[in-house]
């Protein structure tokens, strides 16, 4: 495996979108981000890359997608998708302030941790998140969450974009389509920053901390 440092003082965790509209998702569109965190163990992963960095004294960063109910913050952009029919009708979820936007109960904020709520994919859009991380000296981001080839790579972009290194763990991350996570992994995230696993990472973040 290619080399990975970290320095845990200037690094950050990111838990992007692991909601309950989203990743425990029994109907369309979402159900197949809910299977593929279930079938990768996604949430277990995560859990298990919070307690390291927490451990480590980095900061663990919560970053929750929501809309109004009224759906007045939502633009049904045109798509070829949306042409060809292929885009299901709009479901209400993520509504600000209701259970199905909240974070999973496995890894849900502590008392003091960071939380940003977002109403675009990139979480750097129109958010204090690059201000949080500055603050904190941090020039590292960990990236985990929902959706593959959505929220975490526009996310990816916007910290590369931002001059952040960027570190993607490939089983902490999940979307609808098993062939979009696929292509992400290998062909799109090698190229915005490192790609390892929850495994890996927890590996570096325990020796950095030592």
């Amino acid at each position: 495996m290619l080399e990975t440092k970290v320095d845990v003082k200037k690094t950050a965790l990111l838990v992007i979108d692991v909601q309950n509209d989203l990743v425990k998702a029994s109907e369309e569109p979402f159900n197949g981000v809910s299977k593929m965190a279930e079938s990768k163990g996604m949430i277990g992963n995560i859990a298990r890359v919070i307690a390291a960095a927490k451990k480590a004294g980095m900061p663990v960063i919560y970053i929750g997608h929501v809309h109004r109910g009224d759906n007045a913050d939502v633009v049904p952009t045109i798509t070829d998708f949306m042409l060809q029919g292929l885009v299901p009708p709009p479901r209400a979820a993520m509504i600000e302030g209701t259970a199905g936007a909240q974070f999973v109960d496995e890894i849900k904020p502590a008392d003091g941790d960071h939380i940003i709520w977002k109403r675009r994919s990139n979480a750097f859009y129109n958010s204090d998140l690059e201000l949080m991380l500055r603050s904190r000296g941090v020039d590292t981001v960990i990236l985990t969450g929902a959706v593959t080839n959505g929220c975490v790579a526009n996310t990816a972009r916007g910290a590369r974009e931002r001059d952040l290194h960027v570190i993607i763990l490939s089983d902490c991350i999940a979307c609808m389509m098993p062939e979009d996570d696929d292509y992400f992994v290998k062909k799109v995230f090698p190229g915005a920053g490192r790609v390892r696993t929850a495994e890996e990472i927890v590996s570096v973040i325990n020796e950095a901390s030592r």
